[in-house]
């Protein structure tokens, strides 16, 4: 079940960033004065091959990869965003959302869930 973490840096002081977690995803969210979602990244499979799905109200989409950084095991480098996520497997990462995240505030909730039932992959470009 996601529970919200409470200590979280806050970088935009127009906006309030919230982080979500269980076992399974990593939600961070920003929201407006008004409580209006202006942007998420919804991480997901934390403990395999680990993915994000981010939407932000001016940019849109965007599905990466998630690259650990860590080639050590003494080493915790940072982690990056990078190409070759793949398919965005819709169904199933709605299904587990809504199985973990009854605890959220329904609009915050709703607004995500929206989101990812939305998402579209973006066209391939042909190849001349």
């Amino acid at each position: 079940m996601l529970r919200e973490i409470a200590a979280v840096r806050q970088d935009d002081p127009g906006l309030r960033r919230r982080w979500y977690q269980d076992d399974y995803f990593d939600l961070f969210v920003w929201t407006d004065p008004a409580g209006d979602v202006i942007a998420f990244q919804l991480s997901y499979e934390r403990s395999g091959r680990e993915r994000v799905l981010g939407w932000h109200r001016d940019r849109g989409y965007l599905h990466r990869q998630v690259d650990s950084g860590e080639a050590w095991p003494n080493a915790n480098l940072t982690p990056l965003l990078v190409e070759g996520a793949g398919r965005f497997p819709k169904r199933r990462v709605i299904a587990e959302f809504d199985a973990r995240s009854q605890a959220l505030d329904q609009q915050l909730r709703a607004s995500v869930r929206e989101r990812m039932a939305k998402y579209a992959p973006p066209a391939r470009r042909r190849r001349i």
